[in-house]
């Protein structure tokens, strides 16, 4: 008789239990986006992605100078140039005119040190853009909207490469030098005072400005700093399966909370988007049964006591979801 091979101890099983069960959430929820690309009926309309529903051009206008960006309640996109990506790598719906027209503040730019030049990447994935046309973009909308202000996450993402200088260096050599950029940044980026000590800048500062939030490192002080100690940061984006979404929200909830009680010159930023076990696109809208991040968020918000939002970064924001948060600073 042949012996039986030894049965695995639980710990085993069950971790090679939790890897299948990823692996089929994650086939099943491709599955239902090459088959049915559209947001699922909920999603119809204004809870869609498309921010083409949504017009909220100068929100900041009628708040006081005086009023820290930390203490605002700001809709935010994350990956904002994923637009135009795979289905992997899709987080949005709207181009980025389109996301600061509807009243989206904060962006989330991950540039790429490629040939001494700043292409826009999700990961290996090139956007079919790059950090002149995001300049570009957000110039145009603050020279037509002269009292909102920008706050755009930039961060290094991917590997650099073929570069004869360093990161800090290409990103100078934009501000300064480089005739597509320079003249616009020069009128439209917010630049530390001498002595800056990281505080979050007021609104009456920023006007008209893009205010960087550094995800990178160097020597030289461009904004606040990303996860600094003038931030509190709620980034859980590991998500094993669509079925861990309760999970995911719970720790948004809590962010929330803490937004609304905390004090106020610390930035809270609140990522609704997560990724790993199923598409952006199934845990923003939800699928296979599962309430999606975007429709535990706007009914949340909607009915719930907290006062200030934070920074709230979302894959595929509707209409309804940014004017909720917009609607919290008034």
């Amino acid at each position: 008789m042949i012996p039986l091979a030894p049965r695995p101890p639980a710990p085993a099983r069950r971790g090679g239990l939790r890897v299948l069960a990823a692996f089929i959430s994650l086939i099943v929820a491709m599955a239902l986006a090459v088959a049915a690309p559209a947001a699922p009926a909920w999603a119809a309309g204004r809870h869609s992605g498309d921010l083409q529903l949504a017009s909220n051009p100068d929100w900041m206008s009628g708040l006081p100078d005086g009023a820290s960006l930390a203490a605002l309640s700001i809709p935010g996109t994350h990956d904002t140039m994923a637009y135009q990506a795979s289905i992997i790598s899709l987080t949005q719906e709207s181009a980025l005119p389109v996301q600061l027209q509807a009243g989206v503040r904060m962006l989330d730019i991950r540039t790429r040190h490629y040939r001494d030049a700043f292409p826009i990447h999700h990961g290996a994935e090139y956007l079919r853009a790059n950090f002149t046309d995001v300049v570009r973009s957000v110039a145009a909308f603050l020279a037509g909207h002269p009292r909102e202000s920008v706050l755009m996450r930039l961060k290094q993402e991917h590997t650099a490469a073929e570069n004869t200088r360093s990161y800090e260096q290409t990103l100078n050599w934009y501000i300064n030098d480089n005739p597509d950029t320079r003249d616009l940044l020069r009128d439209h980026l917010w630049r530390p005072p001498a002595g800056y000590d990281g505080r979050i800048p007021t609104l009456g500062e920023t006007r008209g400005r893009i205010v960087i939030l550094q995800d990178f490192g160097s020597g030289h002080g461009y904004g606040p700093r990303w996860n600094g100690d003038r931030m509190d940061l709620q980034d859980d984006y590991q998500l094993p399966t669509l079925f861990h979404i309760p999970q995911k929200w719970n720790a948004a909830r809590a962010q929330f909370e803490q937004a609304g009680a905390g004090a106020g010159g610390i930035l809270y930023v609140n990522h609704l988007s997560a990724s790993g076990g199923a598409l952006p696109k199934s845990i923003a809208y939800g699928a296979l049964g599962v309430k999606g991040m975007n429709e535990r968020a706007l009914t949340y918000l909607a009915t719930g006591s907290v006062r200030r939002t934070g920074v709230v970064v979302a894959d595929f924001p509707g209409p309804d979801l940014v004017n909720t948060i917009i609607a919290h600073n008034f």
